[in-house]
């Protein structure tokens, strides 16, 4: 018993040292209209609907109307650095400002009523650099390099952002005279400023070889964008990730010498092969053997589209067997695992899963309420989506076939959404509460990639895996005319 309880001490001590509160004060110094909220970029795989896992998970940790009070006191338990995002709206002005938050800061930022900040407390200077020379997203930079949308040529935007950087670098090497080194804080720095500059060359030169057109690159064009990449990209230490332009670009970058063997093409929707998601997971876990944060995020992600994008559940499979071998107590697995069960179930002549839906006058409407003759579910992401791409289909089997677009928005309210619901003839439109939501994600598989369903008459499954298809949704009509049983 002893033993017992000198084993929960240990563990209660290492959890408390690795976790340390870090306080952040939001507070107004004189009267002020805004609204400021701070939000935590917590890079860590969770489950979204409609793409399987995600990435970063934005957390709120605090909204302040200082109409209303001028004060509020952030506590957050950090076991390693983070981002966070500090906003402001008000008076016509919106703002965003990075911060470098490490276990045990205790950091204030005070507003003045001019949608300005300033920052004092522990590691404020992280926070007044970020501010002065970072803003939320390369992108933003572009309206002041004087960028032009209808020119093709922007050679001043190119010039100014190389400018930038050489001040981000010149302003943080002199940064680090007077500040205690952060390992986190440099990665993040020299990730953020060595990515998006390029990315901006890259997107400067990729408009010039398109002639501000929609137009498709040919070979010899996309080969000169991938090898810029393939020349410019270094990987950094593990606390890179931190940098979203630094994850991006290295998706990018380890994914081209896949995509050279196995070629992407309209015929697959420009979707990985199994073939190729396999040879980009191998290839992470080669290239990156050094780095494990960067390597397990790959393979954790390239898992993921094996999981969601393929159809089929071989590949999947294969990569979990080998990524339960590699990291055995990864808390993605059971989700992993449970996923590829739902997939399997969802085979053509198998029992649709039921759910419980509301119709726009706040009727409950099951699977049950459905039959009688197929239903083609259609899982929305945004009003109306997939509908005008389908009116020509409801015109063509509205009297046979019931049309349900099952509404998925987080946080839309039913009071919202039924505003927009306007059924027709041979169409539903069906709104899912959150529990609901989740409910169709786990039984249905929910995945953007895949929005609809056909289920025949009798409720059983014709066709799960059918893509959105560019214009007229063929394999759809497929499986409608065999629900139909023409």
């Amino acid at each position: 018993m002893k033993k017992i309880t000198t084993l929960i001490f240990l563990l209660s001590s290492l959890l408390s040292f690795a976790q340390k509160t870090s306080t952040i004060t939001l507070t107004a110094t004189k009267p002020d209209e805004g609204i400021v909220s701070l939000v935590l970029e917590d890079v860590h795989f969770h489950p979204n609907l409609g793409i399987g896992l995600a990435d970063t998970r934005l957390e709120p940790l605090a909204m302040v109307n200082f109409k209303e009070k001028n004060s509020e006191r952030v506590s957050t338990a950090l076991s390693e650095p983070k981002i966070m995002r500090l906003q402001y709206s008000g008076g016509g002005v919106n703002k965003t400002w990075m911060l470098f938050i490490q276990p045990g800061d205790d950091l204030t930022a005070s507003f003045a009523g001019n949608a300005d900040v300033t920052f004092t407390g522990k590691n404020a200077a992280y926070q007044n650099f970020l501010k002065t020379y970072f803003l939320e997203n390369q992108y933003q930079y572009l309206p002041f390099f004087g960028y032009k949308p209808s020119q093709i040529d922007n050679k001043s935007v190119a010039q100014q952002s190389d400018s930038l950087q050489k001040v981000r670098q010149t302003a943080y090497a002199t940064f680090k005279t007077s500040n205690p080194p952060s390992p986190a804080f440099e990665a993040y720095v020299n990730a953020t400023t060595t990515t998006e500059p390029f990315l901006i060359h890259r997107l400067l030169q990729e408009k010039i070889m398109r002639r501000n057109r929609a137009k498709k690159l040919d070979p010899a064009q996309q080969k000169e964008l991938e090898d810029l990449t393939l020349s410019n990209f270094k990987i950094l230490p593990d606390e890179a990730l931190l940098s979203q332009s630094y994850r991006e670009e290295l998706r990018n970058w380890i994914l081209i010498p896949t995509t050279r063997k196995f070629p992407l093409d309209s015929a697959t929707r420009y979707e990985l092969s199994p073939q190729a998601v396999t040879d980009v997971y191998n290839f992470s876990k080669t290239k990156l053997a050094g780095h494990p944060k960067q390597e397990e995020y790959l393979q954790t992600y390239w898992l993921n589209y094996a999981a969601t994008a393929i159809p089929t559940i071989e590949t999947s499979q294969t990569l979990l067997t080998d990524y339960k071998a590699k990291y055995p107590k990864s808390e993605y697995t059971d989700y992993f695992t449970k996923l590829l069960e739902t997939k399997a179930k969802l085979t053509p002549g198998s029992n649709a899963p039921d759910f419980t839906l509301l119709d726009s006058d706040s009727s409950a409407v099951t699977l049950r309420n459905l039959e009688g003759k197929p239903t083609v579910m259609v899982f929305q992401f945004n009003i109306g989506a997939h509908e005008p791409s389908l009116k020509a289909m409801e015109a063509k089997y509205g009297d046979k076939v019931t049309f349900a677009y099952v509404t998925l928005i987080s946080g839309m309210p039913f009071g919202s959404w039924k505003t927009y619901a306007q059924d027709r003839a041979g169409v539903k439109h069906l709104w899912a509460s959150e529990d609901s939501a989740e409910s169709l994600r786990q039984n249905y598989a929910v995945d953007i990639r895949y929005p609809f369903v056909v289920i025949n008459a009798s409720g059983k499954i014709v066709e799960r895996w059918l893509p959105q298809e560019f214009p007229n949704n063929q394999s759809l009509e497929k499986a409608v005319i065999k629900a139909i049983g023409k």
